[in-house]
């Protein structure tokens, strides 16, 4: 049994070194179709033993972006835009390959598309029209001459001339936004604001040395009486009193717009040179609110000495002491004695306001990180003038109640100050047709493709406005005035002032700010 199983291992052995050395079966592939079974199809020649082939042809590298983006990964690499198409196409198998472009804004390396919003505010450093003054206000002169107007010893304190405004601080809004998918039609909105700058200057002739006399220098009040001609209304005087003058005078701007927007021009997403050009019109309000105050004080601490006598024991008289009595004084046909106060007050104030259309245009350059803009508006319709006039002479008396008001004088006519009196103390409006150009243009830094910094100009003018300081009038009738001798003379109407006495105005401001664009 052993040796049979021995024997069939080696017959099996046998067999297999057989089928090892049979040649190897040609590939069927390549056999014609419908070639009868068995046909003899030569074998591809094979190189021999120690025979080399040709050489591998090598594929020239990818390249499928621009110069300096070899591999076309675009701003992801910060190396520059994505490509386009590529041709011949380097793809495998001759397929085109192509790099999408990234989202908008972005768009193929230029600023973006236009924005759904937009805010821009800015900081104004503005300067304003002065207030006119046309005739002298407050004089100093010799006491003997009462601060009458052309005499040698005058001078004027308070100059026939403009009072200057300083810089005023203030600031300026605008945003909106575009409702339809093609960013052409939207709504805008916008105000200017100033604040309430003002100018004061004082005069006083009270002496803080009680020990010294007061009263000196003399002030005065200047005017040109109607029936006698250039007068003057004494406030401070070594024989009346020391007295004050206080001179105030403010101003104030703000406005608001609203208006529908409509874009005319705006180059593509990825130019390299962005502008666009909006038109907008709509509705418009501005306000110019200004105020002219002047107020005198009088001390009436006079007294006239009376000297005592006594006779002496020869008959003869001497003076054993004195007595005072106070001087008198007429006001507004109330008598006064020292000692006492009398202040005089004339206040006009001019409110205009604006209310019309406007008509803008709007265009904007940009290149790189610098952008410059420019805004136009013309502004037409009506100003709504209110003007009020404020005039009182108080006084204050010991003997009487504090702060009594001076009464109606006998014609009838209402009390007042001095140039706010009978003639035209009251509450008066007015309407004028006005037009309101403005400009501003500015030159910004891009900080981001939606944030920008910029410093520019801005320019506004109004045509036709009632300033306070145009409607003081120094012709003066004197029997309307409470503080002088002629005050309440009967048989004497006094005229009508005139009044709204129109001016321009305008206003001129640096302004430094932000945009913000979305």
């Amino acid at each position: 049994m052993r040796r049979g199983l021995l024997g069939s291992i080696a017959a099996v052995a046998a067999g297999v070194s057989t089928a090892w050395g049979q040649a190897p079966v040609p590939d069927p592939v390549g056999v014609p179709v419908g070639a009868p079974l068995g046909e003899t199809v030569p074998a591809p020649s094979q190189p021999g033993p120690g025979v080399a082939g040709p050489n591998p042809v090598l594929m020239p590298p990818l390249t499928v972006g621009p110069p300096g983006d070899p591999l076309g990964l675009g701003p992801t690499a910060t190396l520059g835009p994505p490509p386009g198409p590529m041709w011949p196409p380097p793809g495998p198998y001759t397929a085109p390959l192509f790099q999408p472009a990234p989202p908008l804004p972005y768009g193929n390396g230029g600023y973006g598309s236009a924005p759904r919003f937009w805010f821009d505010g800015s900081y104004l450093l503005a300067f304003v029209t002065d207030q006119p003054i046309g005739f002298p206000l407050l004089t100093t002169s010799a006491p003997n001459q009462n601060g009458l107007l052309g005499l040698p010893s005058t001078l004027e304190l308070i100059r026939g001339e403009n009072i200057k405004y300083s810089s005023i601080s203030g600031f300026r809004l605008n945003g909106g936004i575009f409702g339809d998918a093609d960013k052409r039609f939207g709504f805008e909105t916008g105000g200017i604001y100033t604040e309430q700058r003002s100018v004061t200057r004082r005069f006083s002739a009270v002496a803080d040395d009680p020990f010294v006399s007061a009263g000196i220098p003399l002030f005065a009040r200047p005017f040109i009486d109607t029936t006698s001609g250039i007068s003057s209304l004494v406030i401070s005087s070594p024989d009346l009193g020391p007295g004050e003058a206080y001179l105030s005078t403010s101003t104030q701007l703000w406005g608001a717009h609203a208006g529908g927007v409509w874009n005319l021009y705006r180059s593509a997403p990825g130019s390299k040179w962005s502008t666009f050009l909006d038109v907008s019109a709509g509705y418009r309000f501005l306000q110019l609110y200004e105020d002219f105050q002047f107020q005198s004080y009088t001390s009436f601490d006079r007294f006239r000495v009376i000297p005592v006598f006594q006779r002496g024991p020869f008959g003869d008289l001497i003076q054993v002491g004195f007595r005072l009595l106070p001087l008198r004084q007429n006001i507004g046909g109330v008598t006064t004695e020292s000692p006492a106060t009398v202040s005089i007050r004339d206040r006009f104030t001019a409110t205009n306001r604006f209310n019309g259309g406007y008509f803008a245009t709007q265009g904007s350059l940009r290149y790189g990180m610098f952008s410059l803009n420019l805004m136009s508006r013309v502004s037409i319709g009506n100003m709504h003038q209110v003007l009020e006039i404020h005039g009182a002479t108080n006084f204050a008396q010991p003997s009487l109640p504090l702060n009594t008001i001076v009464p109606r004088n006998q014609a009838g006519s209402a009390f007042g100050g001095l140039y706010a009196n009978a003639t035209n103390i009251g509450k008066f409006d007015n309407d004028e047709f006005a037009v309101i150009p403005e400009f501003s243009v500015d030159l910004g830094i891009n900080i981001t493709r939606s944030v920008s910094m910029y410093v520019g100009y801005n320019f506004l003018y109004v045509n036709k406005v009632a300033r306070p300081g145009n409607q003081l009038n120094p012709f003066i009738d004197s029997t309307t005035i409470p503080f002088s001798d002629n005050y309440g003379v009967l048989g004497r109407v006094p005229g009508r002032t005139r009044l709204f006495v129109q001016d321009d105005f305008w206003l001129h401001a640096a302004n430094f700010g932000m945009r913000i664009k979305y």
